[in-house]
């Protein structure tokens, strides 16, 4: 399958169309990117301004990850890079929340299958994951693959249960990939960064280096 024609498939999906609707969310599958580029940033969800602007990576979260990126010498980053996520669609937020909400199991495992189709497509060299759902997301599609990957790599059954100082700060081998787990550059996520000032500075260390490899 070429790569637009599964753009055109996640855009077309509705699967999650009733449970968005309680949020007052309309179905919009939220990429993009350059296909070119050995490099793909995989985020949680779009967000309120990447729903707004119907492109991915627009609000802050995005414009520091940008800087990051343009620190280690790259330049036309959404040109370039291409970004996804682990659910495709703006979750939106439950009422009286100033942050996003979290997507739901089952919104999760219908997203699945676009991200692995994506991830088969571009095969990419480096791998960016930004945040708890996107680490997971990479250990669920690898345990799969090698089955208790979660509890040989990291002593943990589930990938549920794996914590910031499991993955970020480390560099992982995957297929002909290097995956970085990194701390989700959102304003609510400086929390972990706080606690793990090591292991946040390291992702960034390694995020440079791999970038200037490539």
């Amino acid at each position: 399958m070429p790569l637009n024609c599964l753009a055109d498939e996640m855009r077309s999906c509705r699967k999650c169309a009733s449970k968005l609707s309680e949020y007052g969310v309309v179905p919009r599958p939220i990429f993009g990117g350059g296909a070119g580029y050995p490099v793909i940033l995989i985020g949680q969800a779009p967000g309120r301004t990447e729903y707004e602007r119907n492109a991915p990576f627009q609000g802050d979260a995005g414009a520091s990850i940008k800087s990051l990126f343009g620190s280690c010498g790259l330049r036309d980053f959404d040109s370039i890079v291409y970004q996804t996520s682990v659910t495709k669609c703006f979750p939106g937020r439950r009422p009286g929340a100033s942050t996003d909400r979290v997507p739901s199991i089952s919104e999760v495992n219908s997203c699945s299958p676009f991200l692995a189709k994506q991830l088969e497509l571009l095969k990419p060299k480096l791998i960016v994951c930004l945040g708890g759902l996107s680490w997971k997301a990479y250990v669920t599609m690898r345990e799969r693959e090698e089955p208790d990957y979660c509890l040989r790599e990291f002593g943990k059954r589930k990938p549920q249960d794996l914590r910031v100082p499991d993955l970020v700060g480390r560099r992982f081998l995957w297929r002909d990939a290097v995956v970085l787990p990194m701390i989700h550059p959102a304003g609510s996520a400086n929390g972990s960064r706080a606690l793990y000032p090591s292991q946040d500075l390291e992702s960034k260390r390694l995020l440079r280096e791999e970038l200037q490899q490539l």
